[in-house]
């Protein structure tokens, strides 16, 4: 493994190409520096990283020593939907029948649901009425697996 320095402000990395001395001279090519002239410019060689999975952790530095920290998961991304891609995902997701379909879109206490995905042009899992529509469907028994069944299931981008 390369050897990385730092600095008192920096964090590890190659030498660069140039350092300067504590009398003022500059010296370059890295290949040739001696450990007393890389120390003299204020580099101190640094402890190796720990061993990571750099797919889930990333090394971090606080100064003096390496750590280890989770890569956070981005949240999902989810596709927007059609109508009819959403009420198929209410249909096989869900579990509602053709029948359950017709009786919530007769519905009253559904009406207003209705309405807004009539005006919509396409459903986002994150409309501030999706969770709730689904929850009103499910209450009233038109989604038997459940509104979290839908939501588990919306596709990803």
């Amino acid at each position: 493994m390369t050897q990385l320095y730092h600095t008192a402000t920096t964090a590890p990395a190659l030498l660069p190409f140039r350092i300067r001395l504590s009398d003022g001279r500059s010296r370059t090519d890295p290949a040739s520096f001696t450990a007393e002239e890389i120390a003299d410019a204020g580099y101190i060689a640094a402890p190796p990283q720990p061993d990571h999975d750099p797919t889930t952790q990333r090394p971090t530095w606080d100064g003096v020593a390496w750590g280890i920290e989770d890569i956070p998961v981005p949240d999902p991304v989810h596709q927007p939907l059609t109508k009819i891609g959403f009420m198929r995902l209410c249909m096989f997701l869900g579990g509602m029948t053709p029948d359950m379909l017709v009786a919530a879109r007769d519905a009253p206490e559904l009406k207003a649901m209705w309405i807004m995905l009539d005006m919509a042009e396409q459903v986002q899992r994150d409309d501030p009425e999706v969770a709730p529509g689904l929850a009103l469907l499910a209450g009233l028994g038109h989604l038997p697996n459940g509104a979290q069944a839908v939501l588990d299931g919306w596709p990803a981008a």
